[in-house]
């Protein structure tokens, strides 16, 4: 689309204020095709890498690259800061040499466009707004934001209003599809269907809750809990896995001391029938408890000390309980609970009332069907990202 005088003047007028930093050395370019996912807040990071693994699934040599408008250090391990500037954008582009960019949600970059649409680097926006594009070319630009959307080969938006708008700005209505919310979610844990069964056969029709990834210091308030939903249900199985094994021996002790009959993984491979809590000190995959607890409490969200994703559980049809304390995983935690997928325990004594709750069957599998739609809808709305993508390559390459 050729472009009027005033808005290659404009462009321009915004290319001669570049950096004089040269742009920081890059890591080196991985075999494969490269997707630029070019974001401009660090909690679109999740959804990209989830993004990222849908791509690779099929086992081509894709890898998405993520840049960060706002970069701090604390991001190194995850995106790379944002060239700025005709000069860094072109080295940028030259040394990675993208096939295709992605554009997570608002902040539409100019130069940025300009410099991929000369490079002919195809383009979609993801997640799409019509949200400060007033402030981004200013009104006074004829065709600014036109020509700009013009440049998005797909223009994938949130909802209806938003498609609305963003044809009513410019997006040539064709290339204009409502998808919603690319959200991020967590990867499937893997686990060995022998020894879930072997699990599963050994427990039979035994209740079963789960302290996934726990450390020692909350091992008092697990064993208040146990105690307290035992009596609703005195066949109950606690299943501990420690949140680091060597604290296994130190969690089995405290446990024998409140009275319970405890198995260690390493000696007993199943649970038996006198076992009220089985303490698993080797290195299984968190997949293979998700799958045989049907309630699972986060552990290190009563004591801040750190915890897994509740997604992870969420995924794999458990019900999933947590404390306060759930960085980073706030967003997976908030999506949940206004869904009413989970349990927020205000404290520790809250816990034992939660597993006593969910000891009813239809409590915790209508935890568990909330949750699972919250994880399953985030990525419906990726897998058809990656797929577009997946088949524009195949284009681009025939």
């Amino acid at each position: 689309m050729a472009r009027s005088l005033a808005i290659a003047a404009y462009l321009a007028g915004l290319g001669s204020h570049d950096r004089k930093k040269p742009l920081a050395e890059q890591p080196p370019r991985p075999a494969g095709t490269i997707i630029w996912a070019r974001c401009s807040r660090p909690d679109q990071l999740m959804a990209i890498e989830t993004l990222d693994r849908k791509l690779a699934e099929d086992g081509d040599p894709i890898h998405v690259v993520a840049t960060l408008l706002h970069w701090v250090p604390e991001y190194a391990q995850r995106a790379l800061p944002e060239p700025q500037g005709r000069k860094d954008i072109r080295a940028f582009i030259a040394h990675w040499q993208p096939a295709m960019s992605i554009w997570v949600k608002g902040d539409l970059d100019p130069i940025l466009l300009s410099e991929l649409d000369n490079a002919k680097v195809p383009a979609i926006f993801v997640d799409a707004t019509a949200e400060g594009l007033d402030d981004i070319a200013g009104k006074w630009v004829p065709g600014a934001r036109r020509s700009m959307l013009s440049q998005f080969e797909a223009v994938l938006a949130l909802d209806q209003a938003a498609a609305d708008r963003l044809i009513y700005a410019g997006a040539p209505a064709d290339n204009v599809l409502v998808t919603g919310a690319m959200e991020d979610c967590a990867p499937t844990l893997p686990c060995s269907e022998t020894e879930r069964s072997e699990i599963s056969k050994a427990i039979g029709t035994r209740p079963v809750w789960l302290a996934a990834a726990t450390p020692a210091c909350e091992t008092g308030y697990i064993a208040k809990a146990h105690h307290a939903a035992s009596r609703r249900a005195h066949r109950l199985l606690l299943i501990v896995v420690p949140q680091d094994a060597t604290a296994a021996h130190d969690i089995v002790e405290q446990m024998r001391g409140k009275g319970f009959n405890v198995a260690l993984r390493s000696d007993e491979p199943e649970p038996s029938e006198i076992t009220q809590v089985y303490v698993v000190d080797t290195e299984e995959e968190l997949g293979l408890w998700y799958r045989i607890a049907p309630i699972t409490y986060l552990g290190g969200t009563l004591d801040g000390k750190g915890c897994r994703d509740p997604f992870e559980a969420a995924a794999l049809g458990s019900a999933v309980l947590y404390g306060p304390q759930v960085a980073p995983f706030q967003r997976h935690a908030a999506r949940l609970n206004a869904a009413g997928a989970s349990r927020l325990l205000r404290s520790g004594n809250d816990l034992g009332v939660a597993v006593e709750t969910l000891l009813a069957a239809d409590k915790a599998a209508e935890l568990a069907h909330a949750a699972w739609d919250v994880t399953s809808r985030g990525a419906t709305v990726t897998n058809r990202i990656a797929t577009f993508i997946q088949l524009r390559l195949e284009e681009l390459v025939s």
